[in-house]
């Protein structure tokens, strides 16, 4: 549907650019300039109702969740896929008494998660934690195994180009890319650290609600 609702004005654009570059001089340049443009206006109009159809209404108020809950609900999601790969999920300490924003706390989570359980390499260990952030609310960090740090900036939403690498990095670096747009969209960050040969540690700063 998608291939159908952009394909076809990308191709009568493409096929008038051509027949201007054919006859740059000729009495249709004008005419095929301005068939150009209608197609430009009519891919923008089709692009935006795509964009409404697809986008998820934001609920009028949100909701807030303990650190506590979030992480229950993450790990009952991933734990055992992460299992059934052969890699464990550890909590280390006890999370702090703090409520926060529930849908950026369990969207955020449960995407490094979910990104974890599926690059971590079998026998390995994820790691996660939640403290106190001294900016006010609370740090996630998870170390994982296996990550290697994205060569590309996570802090825009750029599709991934040729530059990127394999299209299983260029879908990891989507994947933080978005986490990284939800949580400054509430406040919050997402940053990648390098462990060197033994992974990375992705932390997210989830404001307090």
């Amino acid at each position: 549907m998608i291939g159908h609702i952009i394909g076809t004005p990308l191709n009568v654009i493409a096929g008038r650019a051509a027949m201007i570059r054919a006859d740059p001089t000729g009495d249709a340049v004008v005419q095929n300039a301005r068939r150009i443009e209608e197609q430009v206006e009519r891919l923008a109009r089709r692009i935006r109702r795509l964009i409404d159809y697809l986008t998820v209404p934001e609920p009028d108020k949100a909701g807030n969740i303990s650190v506590a809950r979030v992480m229950r609900a993450a790990l009952a999601l991933y734990v055992p896929i992460a299992a059934q790969r052969g890699v464990d999920i550890d909590v280390e300490g006890e999370p702090p008494a703090a409520m926060l924003d529930e849908a950026c706390a369990l969207v955020v989570l449960t995407s490094l998660l979910g990104l974890a359980a599926r690059v971590a390499p079998k026998g390995e260990r994820i790691v996660v934690s939640a403290t106190e952030s001294p900016l006010g609310g609370v740090q996630f960090e998870l170390v994982i195994p296996g990550l290697k740090p994205p060569r590309a900036r996570i802090d825009r939403l750029d599709p991934p180009d040729g530059e990127v690498g394999s299209a299983e990095e260029a879908e990891r670096l989507q994947v933080l890319s978005v986490c990284f747009a939800i949580a400054q969209r509430h406040g919050g960050r997402v940053d990648v650290k390098s462990r060197g040969k033994a992974g990375s540690v992705i932390r997210f700063e989830c404001p307090g609600a």
